[in-house]
């Protein structure tokens, strides 16, 4: 009997460890991978789309500045040359002396067109020219010459400024001037009479002067815009011409 009392404990202990369960394996599914891949694939494209769409605003508000900025410019150049607009040819005679080479245009407006678009020159003395030449006045009325070319790898219009003294001789057509702004889609100048008419052209030159200088100038300049290329940009001003002396 002592022996079966001693084999009792063994016959009805268990191991405490029988009583825990296995360890849970620490790996993950395939399914639980999939599902993690595709959570991240989500925040990720969101981010980025909102960074994306960041830098796009950034980028589009630079350029309109810089297009805004560059038509600012621009009419003002033409505004403030056109304010200064000269038509007094008796007047320039006595004070450029006997020896100054005049200008023979004084105003003269010519409706162009480059590929259908409106790509119009202007040319006309103005007092908005400083001569540094000795001996001379400070301002001397000098000739201005507006005029465009076509940038065949834009297929946009660039915009030149010509400034020559009334001494010196004018420089041809289309030639000799500075770059003062590029992509254009059009330039386009309105010229109306005392009466209020508008017209394409205007011309008045020192050898028949009798017609007079268009009381007012329409400047309508238009930029290619990069987020519609259906709508591009426009700017209008109009300039006030000084009544002839």
């Amino acid at each position: 009997m002592s022996a079966c009392l001693l084999n009792f404990p063994m016959r009805n202990f268990k191991p405490y460890a029988s009583h825990v369960r296995p360890a849970a394996n620490g790996g993950f599914t395939l399914l639980e991978i999939l599902l993690a891949i595709f959570m991240l694939t989500l925040v990720v494209s969101a981010v980025f789309g909102a960074f994306r769409g960041t830098f796009k605003v950034v980028n589009d508000t630079e350029a309109r500045e810089e297009i805004y900025a560059a038509a600012r410019v621009t009419l003002e150049r033409i505004s403030e040359d056109l304010a200064s607009v000269y038509a007094d040819v008796s007047a320039m005679e006595k004070s450029t002396g006997s020896n100054a080479t005049l200008q023979q245009v004084v105003f003269l407006g010519e409706d162009h067109e480059i590929n259908d678009s409106s790509a119009d020159n202007l040319r006309f003395l103005s007092w908005a020219h400083v001569s540094f030449e000795a001996g001379r006045s400070e301002e001397g009325p000098a000739e201005i010459n507006y005029y465009t070319e076509y940038q065949e790898e834009t297929g946009l219009l660039a915009l030149y400024r010509s400034d020559t003294p009334d001494y010196l001789e004018s420089p041809d057509s289309g030639q000799g001037g500075l770059l003062l702004c590029e992509g254009l889609k059009w330039l386009d100048f309105i010229y109306y009479d005392e009466n209020g008419n508008a017209h394409k052209e205007w011309a008045a030159s020192e050898r028949n002067n009798e017609a007079p200088l268009p009381t007012r100038v329409e400047i309508s300049i238009g930029f290619e815009n990069s987020l519609d290329p259906e709508k591009p940009l426009q700017f209008v001003t109009g300039v006030a011409l000084p009544p002839l002396s």
